[in-house]
């Protein structure tokens, strides 16, 4: 028998296999290296961009009057007095907004993107103890009826309206991530309203009387003006309505309009 010939033939074997084993590893790292880029390629494709609109925010509530045109026009902060409407205690009267939904399309990276979604809005206004919110049906305007304390003792006196809501917002960041960094989103937010109510309580004669009016006459299609300002998660808001906030029609007085300020804490990572 020729043992070195079957020597030569082993080493022959052991040499195919060994360079079979390396390249069976080199292959399979290559392949993992692949599909590790596919699936960061993939993650980084499906990773939604994050806005400001998705959050909660709690603002003061007020009001404005406005009368005229945009040519020929009178503002005034605060409403009416004859109304007793309170826009100067956030304690009484308060905005509250709560985003759940939200979509943000980049325009130029991260760092411009404009924003859409839905969300929900509850203004709630205070009034003062000294009026009750009516509609003159006959002028269909909104006024009050004064009441004297030494007859009446008003103990609650609010109005609440609740909007579902749109928003068209344009929002430039200087960082990546929506949490980091300074950004600012502004555009335009429409409201539908999906119920209100005027509710007041008072004592007379030590007998206490609770009145609550469905539906009052508040505008049923809000537009306002957004801005908000803000580091990280967080945002200086600030919101005005281009409408006038009761549905009524205003001739001699003017319309009141809702603005409001306060501080958005957005829901991104």
């Amino acid at each position: 028998m020729n043992f070195g010939s079957s020597i030569d033939k082993m080493k022959k074997l052991q040499l195919i296999v060994t360079m079979c084993l390396v390249g069976i590893t080199s292959n399979a790292a290559g392949l993992d290296g692949y599909f590790a880029t596919g699936d960061s390629t993939r993650t980084n494709e499906k990773r939604e961009s994050e806005g400001y609109w998705g959050g909660i925010s709690l603002s003061a509530a007020s009001m404005g009057q406005f009368q005229g045109n945009l040519e020929d026009y009178s503002a005034t902060l605060g409403a009416r007095p004859d109304l007793g409407i309170i826009t100067n205690d956030a304690l009484e009267s308060w905005r509250l907004e709560l985003n759940p939904f939200e979509y943000r399309q980049r325009i130029l990276g991260e760092f411009v993107g404009f924003t859409t979604g839905l969300g929900f809005d509850w203004w709630h206004y205070g009034l003062d103890n000294s009026h009750i919110l009516i509609h003159d049906e006959a002028n269909n305007i909104i006024t009050s009826e004064p009441i004297s304390n030494d007859t009446i003792n008003i103990q609650k006196n609010q109005l609440n309206a609740v909007f579902l809501r749109l928003p068209l917002l344009v929002s430039i960041r200087t960082a990546r991530s929506g949490s980091k960094g300074l950004h600012v989103e502004a555009g335009f937010v429409g409201g539908y309203l999906l119920g209100n109510s005027y509710q007041y309580e008072y004592q007379k004669n030590g007998s206490t009387t609770k009145v609550k009016e469905k539906d009052f006459r508040v505008n049923p299609v809000q537009v306002n003006a957004r801005i908000g300002v803000g580091f990280k998660n967080v945002s200086l808001l600030g919101e005005a309505s281009l409408l006038p906030f009761f549905d009524e029609v205003q001739t001699d007085q003017p319309t009141m309009h809702a603005f409001s300020l306060g501080l958005q804490f957005a829901f991104n990572d």
